[in-house]
């Protein structure tokens, strides 16, 4: 196994760190003054490398590792919440602003009515689904009852 450990040759893909177990009731003090012990007094485990061995240089390792995923991932995920954020702010823009009058009502209920005929034609006469990307498993009837039912859940709170 020391072989190995120190071979230059051995490729693990992350790499490795050698760390010892605490051992029984041992505190964390205790197990770092013996692994410090371990790995320079030992005649074989002290041949290896510092920058390989002990518990906070597994952690540095892990935290370099970690960082650079997250550098990769970042700007994936930045872009999608923007993506969501401005899809959001379109659907919110949408949204009959104050409703103060009958007739500012019968215009956002109109508004509605023809977002939703439009809706209805791209889905049923052109067999377009772009309004709906993540739902395209869904019958046309079904996705009709769902938009009915949030609208009459939503059109007593704008009437207020």
């Amino acid at each position: 196994m020391f072989e190995k450990v120190t071979a230059d040759d051995v490729n693990i893909g992350l790499g490795y760190v050698c760390v010892r177990n605490r051992i029984g009731d041992e505190s964390y003090e205790e197990a770092r003054v013996e692994v410090a012990g371990l790995f320079q007094t030992h005649p074989l485990l002290s041949k290896i490398d510092e920058s390989m061995v002990g518990v906070p240089v597994l952690a540095q390792k892990l935290v370099q590792i970690q960082a650079t995923i997250i550098s990769r991932c970042l700007p994936d995920i930045v872009w999608r919440i923007n993506e969501k954020l401005n899809a959001s702010i379109s659907e919110l823009n949408k949204m009959p602003q104050n409703l103060s009058s009958v007739a500012e009502a019968m215009m956002a209920f109109m508004r509605i009515i023809g977002s939703s005929k439009e809706s209805l034609k791209k889905i049923l006469l052109r067999g377009e689904f772009d309004e709906y990307p993540d739902e395209k498993h869904r019958h046309c009837t079904a996705r009709l009852v769902e938009m009915l039912n949030q609208y009459s859940d939503e059109l007593p709170k704008s009437a207020q």
